[in-house]
């Protein structure tokens, strides 16, 4: 990962000097600032690969910068891992819901746990905050297809009974969880459920 350069957005210094230190052995280069708006500014000026961002600063709060870095088309494809005292759910899930890519509860993370989520981030791509939903088709009489039909009252086995187009699942990402996705029945030719 050498050459990759992490911002990290935290207000208490000893911290951010442990998260800068190990990250610069591990070969990145590190920019560290202590507020939301010192964040925004080094990002007009600077290049980074992946933001570590506090949710509790002064002048901005964490969840301000990552609404107002999502809304930036220059910035909102840059990961973000929120880094969290509070553990709580809600706090979470709002920092989830506004686009960062995983989260980590300092005091319940080593510094050796961040580096392995930054490493994964940057390496494996970002598994969450998928954005695009997929239609799939179902092969009929194949698999559990008919337990399916059964259960889910299809008239017309995996054909859409109004206009005779097969029937799709579509996914939709669900926002706070990885690889979790939100599946309905579709026509592609009318839009309507299959039901």
């Amino acid at each position: 990962m050498s050459g990759q350069t992490i911002l990290i957005v935290e207000d208490t210094e000893l911290i951010r000097k442990i998260y800068a230190d190990k990250l610069s052995q591990e070969g990145y280069q590190v920019l560290a600032v202590g507020n939301g708006l010192d964040a925004l500014n080094t990002l007009k000026s600077h290049e980074v690969d992946l933001i570590l961002l506090d949710l509790i600063m002064p002048t901005m709060s964490g969840l301000e910068v990552l609404e107002s870095l999502k809304a930036d088309p220059r910035f909102a494809s840059i990961p973000v891992i929120v880094l969290t005292n509070l553990g709580h759910d809600a706090d979470i899930e709002a920092g989830m819901e506004l686009g960062a890519d995983d989260y980590l509860v300092k005091n319940q993370a080593k510094p050796s746990d961040v580096l392995d989520k930054i490493d994964r981030l940057l390496s494996e791509g970002l598994p969450k905050n998928r954005k695009d939903s997929y239609r799939l088709f179902v092969r009929d009489r194949e698999g559990d297809a008919d337990r399916f039909i059964t259960d889910m009252q299809l008239r017309r086995r995996l054909w859409c009974p109004a206009c005779e187009v097969e029937l799709q699942l579509e996914l939709v990402p669900k926002a706070q969880m990885p690889d979790w996705f939100d599946v309905t029945i579709v026509c592609s030719g009318c839009g309507k459920s299959g039901r």
